[in-house]
């Protein structure tokens, strides 16, 4: 079931399409889908996969199902993006001799013979692989080389590709270099002369360029990879350009779909695109390309980038730039689900409750897509019902050990490590900056965080995980919800509950009024502050006041300290008696998992709409006051 991602896709099938007879117009931008851990990014490009993979060469590549090598210097990107695209679609075949003559330079080792023998070992090479089977073999080779990393090129589950599928494969990339013809013998020439004018009007030496390939396609100079990089990319797209050209009326583009994009692999594939579009432009040149290339990042793709190329614009899924404008690339946000959209989920759950499951659902997870699925999954499977949600977090993810809350959080940290791979360490970091109302109070818990995680590394510096204005920056509700609920549950360990809010409470800035109660609150309870609170209402502007209130409770505690305030009746009738009322029943309404029976519900905002009416007695202004409890007053009918 597509839920949430319509607009999106559609958005997407507006990039793959070509409109009837604007086959030669300017390429697509390319499409960077952003989002934190569990956003839905890799699941969307398996949906782009699925509607087009049928209908157009279409490839989805995985960078990491492969170890990063540093020093290969084939671009196993690239190669997987070849052989994928080279997979069987009738009608229309995909080429690539200008990338296969780029490989073989790349595997002769120049540097061990006198460079009056390299042009000799260029052509020796070439010659051999003009033999059919010679290149079938090296095809082979390359096969290997990317492994599985071309998801349609491997059978579901596997994590090589099995032997009769890669000579499958070999052997369809060869037969594409000729066409289909049975021959023996495959010519070179137009691929090698590429590489003198590679369609920028150059008048280099095709073989000198090729044998300078070959020899610096290994440098570790960053400066040297980027141009090793940009040759490699021009001539993949110069060979998706002339395949194209040979299918008329052609009602698609080729789709390169590229998993987490922020690796090195990645980055430098998306970047070398973008600056050989780049320099085809600037060189006034009129040759456009057929590929759509859709990418995923955390955020950390456009910040490499800056500086590189034009920074990318913004789009959003109903709403994208002027065609018009010509955009080199655009970045787009992936939305968490909709209140709504958890509730069209909640069907598959049951679909006389799905409203209710929904909106509790919801309630705990914000939409985040890949914790509301486990929830629902979970709920599913072992019959939970709503009521039952504060136990289903508690109770084991996988076997003993692992709790279900510290495996929601585990999808955030898992795409702070490099590999994507669950890190101890980085998970227990981000258990612990939880604590935390803004990244700048995080980073006063840099001396309880594990070793070797800092100000610098990706748990500070992730550009989705962390949003608002640069002094205050935030973690998301539902990320603060569940460390609080592991830091709570820690026993035993260095950085525990009172320590990281005492460390938290005396590090507070002077002048953080709000930091400080709410520091106060979770380590002491709301009896700690309502003394101060009870003062400052009388003479605090009625607005601020409540400000101030929204702050200091934007959290529930999940120890519940104040629990006889939430499940015992109401007694108040004092100022500070209202206040400490407050300060226990409003967080539990917004996030208490306990609450979930509609009478309970109805009766806590009842008596939060009664403790806000009573302190409009004594503000400086009653009208925010009551404007509030009337709001209650509504939640509390609501909710019969």
């Amino acid at each position: 079931m597509i839920v949430g991602r319509a607009e999106l896709l559609e958005l997407i099938d507006t990039l793959v399409r070509v409109p009837r007879g604007k086959t030669e117009e300017a390429g697509n931008p390319v499409l960077v889908l952003e989002g934190y851990g569990g956003s839905g990014r890799t699941t969307v490009l398996e949906q782009v996969l699925d509607r087009w993979q049928r209908r157009t060469p279409t490839v989805l590549v995985r960078p990491l199902e492969r170890p990063y090598d540093p020093d290969n210097p084939a671009r196993p990107v690239l190669a997987a993006a070849m052989l994928g695209l080279s997979m069987d679609l009738p009608g229309f075949p995909m080429a690539f001799p200008r990338t296969v003559v780029a490989q073989i330079a790349i595997s002769e080792n120049f540097t061990e013979i006198p460079a009056t023998e390299h042009r000799e070992r260029l052509r020796t090479a070439l010659n051999q692989y003009k033999d059919r089977a010679a290149l079938v073999g090296f095809i082979g080779d390359l096969v290997g080389l990317v492994g599985a990393q071309a998801a349609n090129i491997k059978l579901p589950g596997a994590s090589v590709i099995a032997p009769t599928l890669s000579q499958h494969l070999s052997n369809l990339v060869v037969g594409r270099l000729t066409r289909g013809r049975l021959i023996t013998k495959i010519t070179w020439g137009s691929a090698v002369s590429w590489y003198g004018h590679q369609d920028l009007g150059l008048r280099a030496d095709a073989e000198t360029v090729l044998i300078e390939l070959g020899i610096k396609a290994a440098s570790e100079d960053a400066a040297t990879r980027r141009g090793v990089d940009d040759l490699l990319i021009s001539a993949f797209l110069a060979d998706l350009r002339h395949s194209a050209a040979r299918v008329a009326g052609r009602p698609s583009n080729v789709v390169v779909l590229l998993d987490d994009g922020d690796t090195p692999t990645a980055i430098a594939f998306t970047s070398a695109l973008l600056r050989a579009r780049e320099a085809m432009t600037a060189a006034g040149s009129s040759l456009t390309d057929p590929l759509t290339l859709v990418t995923t990042s955390s955020g950390v793709l456009a910040e490499e980038l800056d500086g590189q190329v034009p920074a990318p614009v913004t789009w959003t899924p109903r709403r994208r730039a002027d065609p018009s404008e010509r955009d080199a690339w655009a970045r787009l946000r992936i939305d968490d689900f909709t209140e709504f959209e958890v509730k069209t989920l909640a069907k598959d759950v049951t679909s006389i409750e799905a409203d209710r499951i929904g909106e509790h659902v919801y309630r705990l997870t914000d939409g985040h897509p890949a914790a509301t699925a486990y929830v629902l999954d979970r709920m599913r499977q072992r019959r939970r019902s709503v009521d039952g949600l504060d136990d289903l977090l508690r109770d084991n993810h996988a076997g003993p050990g692992t709790a279900v809350q510290r495996h929601l959080l585990g999808m955030f940290a898992k795409d702070l490590h490099p590999r994507k791979q669950l890190d101890d360490d980085i998970l227990d970091a981000l258990v612990t900056v939880s604590a935390a109302r803004t990244k700048g109070d995080a980073l006063r818990l840099l001396t309880l965080l594990p070793s070797g995680i800092g100000e610098r590394s990706p748990l500070f510096r992730s550009p989705s995980l962390w949003s608002g204005p640069p002094d205050s920056e935030v973690l998301p509700a539902f990320v603060r919800r569940m460390g609080l609920r592991e830091l709570a549950a820690r026993t035993n360990h260095r950085a525990g509950w009172d320590r990281v809010f005492g460390k938290l409470l005396d590090t507070v800035p002077s002048g953080d009024r709000p930091g400080r109660l709410h520091y106060t609150r979770l380590l002491r309870g709301g009896a700690a502050i309502v003394d101060e609170l009870g003062e400052l209402l009388p003479i605090t502007a009625a607005t601020e006041w409540l400000s101030l209130f929204d702050e200091i409770v934007e959290m529930s505690d999940p120890r519940r300290p104040d629990a006889d305030l939430v499940d015992g009746s109401d007694h108040a009738t004092s100022r500070v008696e209202h206040i400490a009322v407050l300060l226990a029943v409003v967080p539990a309404v917004e996030s208490d998992l306990r609450i979930t029976i509609a009478g309970r519900r109805e009766i806590l905002c009842a008596r939060a709409a009664h403790s806000f009416e009573r302190l409009a007695v004594d503000a400086t202004d009653r009208s925010p006051f009551l404007l509030r409890a009337n709001d209650y007053h509504d939640r509390a009918r609501r909710s019969r």
